[in-house]
């Protein structure tokens, strides 16, 4: 689906901004999303909703296998 690209490229590209320590991975702070909503235009807040819990979902199920990976 078209739009959901827009959350994986999202993601990838705020993947960066967590915080490591203590061996975990912090999550994408939800002001980087909101940050690059702007960059990229989406203005509309019921879009930047649905991509801040896409990226959010994905950002969790990542790091959710980081620490499984880890034990």
């Amino acid at each position: 689906v078209p739009e959901n690209m827009t959350a994986w490229l999202a993601f990838h590209m705020l993947r960066g901004s967590r915080q490591i320590g203590y061996g975990t991975l912090s999550p994408i702070p939800f002001s980087e999303i909101m940050s690059y909503c702007t960059h990229i235009g989406v203005d509309d807040a019921i879009e930047r909703q649905r991509l801040a819990k896409f990226v959010m979902a994905l950002d969790s199920t990542e790091r959710e296998h980081y620490g499984n990976s880890k034990s």
